[in-house]
C-alpha cells in the first residue's frame, strides 16, 4: 500500500512539473478536457510504474510488457499526430484583395504571409511530435528487441 501511495505522490509531483506545459496550452487553446485527460494520464502512468516496481515474478514480466506496449503506442501516436497535422493542413488566412495576412516571427511583424509560409510553419511545428514520437517508438522497439534476444538466448534459441 505504501508503494501505491508513493506512486500517487510521484504522479502529483509530475503533474506539477508538467503544469508548465499543460496550463499554457489550456489557456491558449481552451481545450481543458484534453488538459484534464493529460493530468489523468500522468497520474495513471505514475501509478502503473509504481505498481510495476512493487511486483516480481511473472506478474512483473506482464507489467513490463504492458508498459512497453504503452510506450510504443505513445510513440506511434505522436508520429501519427504530426503526420495528420501536415496532411490535413488548412490555412488560417488566405490572402486576397480584401484580406491582408501578416507573418509574425517572435511577436514581430515581418511581412505578408502567404499560404506557403503557413504550410512551412505547420511542417516545422509538426516535426517536434514526429521526431519525439519516432525517438520514443525506436527506443521502445530497441528495448523490446534486446529483451527478446536476451530471453531467447537464455532458452537456447539463438
Amino acid at each position: 500500500m505504501d508503494d501505491l501511495q508513493d506512486s500517487l505522490r510521484n504522479g502529483l509531483y509530475w503533474c506539477l512539473a508538467f503544469s508548465v506545459i499543460l496550463l499554457p496550452v489550456g489557456f491558449a487553446s481552451g481545450l481543458w478536457v484534453w488538459v484534464t485527460l493529460a493530468y489523468a494520464a500522468i497520474i495513471f502512468v505514475s501509478v502503473l510504474v509504481g505498481v510495476v516496481l512493487a511486483l516480481d515474478g511473472r506478474v512483473l514480466a506482464v507489467a513490463v510488457f504492458l508498459l512497453w506496449l504503452l510506450a510504443l503506442g505513445v510513440g506511434v501516436s505522436l508520429v501519427a499526430f504530426g503526420v495528420h497535422a501536415i496532411v490535413t493542413f488548412e490555412p488560417y488566412c488566405t490572402p486576397s484583395e480584401t484580406t491582408d495576412c501578416r507573418l509574425l516571427l517572435n511577436g514581430r511583424d515581418v511581412g505578408e504571409a502567404s499560404v506557403a509560409d503557413q504550410r512551412r510553419s505547420m511542417v516545422v511545428d509538426s516535426l517536434l511530435p514526429i521526431g519525439g514520437g519516432a525517438v520514443i517508438a525506436i527506443g521502445a522497439l530497441a528495448f523490446g528487441i534486446t529483451r527478446l534476444r536476451d530471453r531467447a538466448s537464455r532458452r537456447g534459441y539463438f
